[in-house]
């Protein structure tokens, strides 16, 4: 990996130095192994590597090397980034030749925040910074994560699920389903589909562990589906899942303004009901009964 603080430490000491400019590269190297002996952190080696990089490409890479997060990237090694965008002006055949050249580095990053559960900072790299990604890199991707989707349908369908979701968070990460519809909805649809099927006929087996069911049923609502279908599914899907994570824990249920309003039209309407009956009593009676059975009923509504 090219040591960047290196071309830093050197343009404090000549702050007029061109990385293009071949004489200027000359005193680069200078600086810098006359640095190696007093320091060292400063090792030839990667002196070396790096003025073999500025001969073979100038500085025409620099603007994106010196971006903290796609630094971070090129790294390879899975550590969090944020969404700074990047705001340099870099032609599309230098962005290409860039991703070119660092294709393993990115491929890496990525594939390492995947053990990692660092959903956001993949997030970051496919909607900020779109320009790293290869067909290649996007496939290679898309296909380590349909392997993992792949795991929990097979966990679910060998009814191994409840110890697997203790061994793989990702499989009750609402962070992981989130991020897959926002990298491509379409075509992890029918690995969410899939998922999504099974669990729901897993939960009418007698030794069905419940609450495990939940747990992924619940995370997998998160999918921001395709298809208007699968997203209605998914939708009704939510507080079933809920339910399941907590049996023993009843919903609290939501006074909506709209029951509130038929309540009470009903009490006024039972009221006058009562009062055109005759005797006292039995209009009371008769009011308590049709409001306790209405307030009953839009108590039962989830």
């Amino acid at each position: 990996m090219i040591q960047l603080h290196y071309l830093t430490f050197a343009e404090e000491q000549l702050k007029t130095l061109d990385f293009d400019n071949k004489t200027d590269v000359i005193k680069l190297e200078k600086i810098l192994k006359a640095e190696s002996k007093l320091n060292s952190d400063f090792k030839i080696n990667d002196i070396e590597n790096l003025l073999e990089f500025l001969h073979l490409h100038g500085s025409k890479f620099l603007p994106l090397l010196k971006h903290k997060n796609i630094a971070t990237i090129l790294k390879g090694e899975g550590h969090y980034i944020n969404f700074a965008p990047f705001k340099e002006e870099v032609n599309e055949e230098v962005l290409d030749e860039f991703v070119q050249l660092f294709e393993d580095n990115i491929l890496n990053y990525l594939k390492n925040c995947i053990p990692q559960s660092r959903w956001s900072s993949i997030k970051s790299v496919f909607k900020t910074y779109p320009f790293l990604l290869s067909d290649y890199i996007v496939q290679e991707v898309f296909d380590t994560l349909s392997l993992k989707n792949q795991a929990i349908a097979d966990a679910l369908a060998s009814g191994n699920y409840a110890d697997f979701v203790d061994r793989n968070p990702y499989a009750s990460d609402s962070g992981y389903y989130s991020l897959l519809s926002e990298m491509d909805e379409y075509y992890f649809e029918e690995d969410i589909r899939q998922i999504n099927n099974i669990t729901v006929a897993k939960q009418k087996e007698k030794k069905a562990n419940i609450a495990a069911l939940g747990k992924i049923l619940y995370a997998a609502t998160f999918y921001n589906a395709y298809t208007d279908e699968l997203a209605s599914v998914l939708k009704d899907n939510q507080d079933v899942a809920y339910s399941w994570i907590d049996p023993q824990q009843e919903k609290s249920v939501a006074w909506t303004t709209t029951n509130i309003i038929i309540l009470i039209v009903v009490i006024l309407g039972a009221i006058l009901f009562a009062v055109a009956l005759p005797g006292s009593f039995g209009g009371g009676a008769w009011v308590a009964v049709i409001v306790g059975n209405i307030a009953y009923q839009l108590l039962k509504k989830k």
